[in-house]
């Protein structure tokens, strides 16, 4: 039983060694950066790359679409979205959709992420290798269980 503090509270310790949230960012941010070091002879971060990814593999109506198929926040989202389209990788076209927005690839955007995701194979690769592929992929369909019962508690 974790120690408890005199107010009966989890001591400092207790949330250092316990808290799901920290060690989730601490996971995350050193596989983002994995990635990234990989992804960048390209110009684009793993964000970027995913955002690109999930457009190619559906193309959303809306950017709130977008956001809800990849867990983002749409603001975030939508801060990413007109980067790439600033950078000439993606356009904005009207989706047919009331008065949303569709997202696609330009050709130049084609070109970065097929560059893209070369870099990605190799990053996913090494990381596989690193955590075991059997581990990772238990790992990976486990958090996607806790992402869904999270989700419906927000």
């Amino acid at each position: 039983m974790p120690e408890q503090t005199s107010d009966d509270h989890a001591t400092p310790l207790d949330v250092g060694m316990t808290c799901a949230a920290l060690y989730s960012r601490v996971f995350s941010r050193l596989v983002t950066r994995h990635y990234n070091n990989s992804l960048a002879d390209t110009g684009l971060r793993v964000t970027q790359f995913s955002v690109l990814n999930a457009i190619k593999l559906s193309p959303p109506n809306s950017i709130n679409e977008l956001a809800e198929l990849l867990g983002m926040e749409r603001t975030s989202l939508q801060r990413t979205v007109e980067k790439l389209i600033a950078k000439g990788l993606l356009q904005s076209q009207p989706s047919g959709h009331k008065r949303s927005l569709g997202l696609s690839l330009t050709q130049q955007g084609e070109e970065i992420y097929r560059q893209a995701l070369i870099q990605w194979e190799g990053a996913h690769d090494e990381f596989t290798h690193l955590v075991g592929a059997e581990n990772w992929e238990e790992a990976r369909r486990k958090l996607q269980r806790f992402s869904a019962k999270l989700q419906s508690t927000l």
